[in-house]
């Protein structure tokens, strides 16, 4: 199986909405935290990242 492209996180942000149709600020959220060796991300794993935060309870 082909590794998934990966993109420049300042790609993913600009094209936020249209790519995972979220604002850029929940994508900057989703991603708080997470190391990353080299500053880029997979489309579906960005919005895997996503998925996990917006199911995240309020504290």
């Amino acid at each position: 199986m082909a590794e998934e492209t990966k993109y420049p996180l300042n790609e993913l942000l600009a094209q936020s909405q249209e790519i995972f149709g979220v604002k850029r600020e929940v994508v900057v959220g989703a991603l708080h935290g997470i190391e990353v060796t080299n500053n880029e991300f997979a489309v579906d794993e960005v919005k895997a990242y996503i998925k996990e935060f917006l199911r995240r309870k309020v504290r």
